[in-house]
């Protein structure tokens, strides 16, 4: 707490004002959808961790609904506290150059499920949010939110297996009647000097790619610090991500076990309807062995050596992997890219791949695939306006992962590709097919989404081998040659869920919410139903992905 109140002096010390990314939720994100189908074509939107002051310029003044006042701040000039709270943030402080925010977290919905052991589902959570924005050209936000959580059981099943992660939000301690609770801070600094460059700084999440899910970089798991720097020229436009991860399973001198890692992103606009990203990213440890063969992993007994910020991993260049060879390096690349295709004027079809290593000589000698082929696919439709009806919009997805992407080979497992162990892409891990159908509409500040989810994974139950699902499994037992999408027993699941609400407040994000949702789960010897409803008032600014 000390350490919270230190940060908050500061930046109010720092500016008078702040101002947010534009939320990852799904809802808003739909809504950017529709509106950057409209703006300036100039606007790359493959990557979609981006602040309020990059997408301002480019929505040739679209800003006539009233949800489209969930990307940005009042500007009413003057000064007031709770005069609107209907329509502005709840505090604020305004002039012609600045603005300063507070505005509540607020989470807190009830109901029911079908599983006899334990009947309520609850959220209760509360928190604050301050922001602000500076001539146009430096915002900061700061959030905080703390409370308890009873989730469907199957939620917990989930939370237990990566030790105490809630999925997307943050560690929790288990209380004596099967509840959670935890806390999450977020914040983020950016500054912009010219309409050419950016330097932000943050401690949240970040997101690539087009599609609802991302193979390459997701918010799936919890907030983690970075340091992003942006150029814009013409047609291109070149994100470089520093990221600081960590594998709580690995203890070092009596932390999490932490790893770095680099992330280049260009984004090039060739035409009004074509945009093309590239993508790489490199993963090291802290700390490593000596012995890179004989230590699987990082233990308190392992021979370490204090590699902290690999200062060859600053150059800001895409495709670093020629690097990684010159210099001889054990640590983990990956690479993808993202392909979107505006086909007319309400909608678009996008591709995506992921890239964690190809062994095509290997795969042609034998005639089958190898174990080395380790990559995903995303194929994609949105379309907005579905059917002639105004604000209906409809995404179908599919999503493919090979097994053992994103883990890392035989030796320093912890390189894998995750973050306080839930991976950094699809919250189905590898070894899946995923087909998803989501419709969502909206009518001046009442919405309602429809989302229809089904996915086959192969999985291994005994763990006496893994067939690539699990991110953390031992390899050594595995089928060099041969491998295939789904190998092991197939586990089939079915999420459906029904969302209706009403946007109390558009500045904010506070709704009025209710949720229905079917959920099974089928697998030899498993026959799993979840069915459960929740309603309530919350904050939407930040996803709870529960549909795994």
């Amino acid at each position: 707490m000390k350490k919270i109140l230190l940060i908050l002096t500061c930046i109010f010390f720092i500016s008078r004002t702040f101002s947010q990314q534009v939320p990852l939720d799904v809802l808003i994100q739909n809504r950017y959808n529709e509106i950057t189908l409209d703006a300036d074509t100039s606007l790359f939107t493959g990557f979609r961790s981006i602040n309020w002051l990059e997408v301002k310029p480019y929505l040739n003044d679209l800003k006539t609904d009233i949800l489209d006042s969930a990307f940005g701040l009042s500007t009413n000039a003057g000064n007031y506290a709770f005069k609107n709270l209907a329509n502005s943030n709840w505090i604020q402080a305004s002039n012609s150059k600045s603005t300063f925010t507070i505005d509540p977290y607020i989470v807190a919905a009830a109901g029911a499920q079908n599983r006899s052991s334990q009947r309520a589902v609850l959220q209760m959570l509360g928190g604050i949010r301050i922001q602000g924005v500076v001539n146009d050209k430096f915002s900061y936000s700061l959030g905080f939110v703390s409370g308890y959580n009873k989730f469907p059981s199957y939620v917990n099943a989930n939370i237990d297996s990566t030790r105490g992660y809630i999925p997307g939000f943050a560690k929790a301690s288990l209380s004596g009647d099967n509840g959670y609770t935890a806390t999450q801070v977020t914040g983020n600094v950016t500054y912009i000097p010219s309409k050419h460059f950016l330097i932000g700084a943050g401690y949240g999440k970040n997101f690539i790619g087009d599609g609802y899910r991302s193979l390459i970089l997701s918010d799936n798991p919890t907030n983690n610090p970075y340091l992003r720097l942006q150029a814009r020229l013409w047609k291109f436009t070149y994100n470089v991500i520093y990221n600081k991860y960590s594998n709580p399973r690995y203890q070092i001198d009596g932390h999490s076990q932490r790893k770095y890692s680099v992330l280049h992103a260009l984004g090039i606009n060739f035409s009004e309807k074509i945009q093309v990203g590239l993508y790489d990213n490199i993963i090291w440890y802290a700390k490593d062995t000596v012995d890179l063969f004989n230590n699987r992993a990082p233990t308190s007994d392992s021979i370490m050596g204090e590699r902290g910020f690999d200062v060859q991993y600053l150059n800001p260049l895409i495709f670093m992997r020629p690097l990684e060879f010159e210099i001889g390096s054990p640590d983990n690349a990956f690479i993808g890219g993202t392909f979107k295709y505006k086909f007319y004027n309400h909608g678009f079809f996008y591709f995506q791949f992921g890239l964690d290593d190809l062994h095509l000589n290997n795969t042609f000698d034998n005639h089958k695939n190898v174990f080395g082929n380790k990559y995903g696919l995303q194929f994609g439709f949105y379309n907005k306006h579905l059917f002639h009806l105004e604000n209906l919009s409809w995404r179908l997805e599919w999503n493919t992962v090979r097994p053992y992407t994103y883990g890392h080979g035989f030796n320093k497992i912890g390189l894998n590709y995750t973050h306080n162990n839930q991976t950094l892409a699809d919250p189905f891990n590898a070894n899946f097919d995923e087909v998803i159908s989501i419709f969502q509409y909206h009518n001046k500040r009442w919405y309602a989404m429809l989302e229809n989810l089904y996915t086959i994974r192969g999985e291994d139950p005994g763990r006496a081998f893994t067939n690539g699902e699990d991110l953390w499994g031992d390899q050594d037992a595995v089928e060099l040659v041969g491998t295939k999408t789904l190998q092991g027993e197939k586990h089939k699941y079915f999420y459906n869920q029904f969302t209706a609400g009403y946007l109390i407040n558009p500045r904010n994000g506070l709704t009025i919410q209710g949720d229905a949702v079917y959920r099974s789960h089928k697998a030899p010897g498993i026959s799993n139903r979840n069915i459960f409803f929740m309603i309530g008032i919350q904050t939407r600014l930040f996803n709870y992905y529960h549909d795994l």
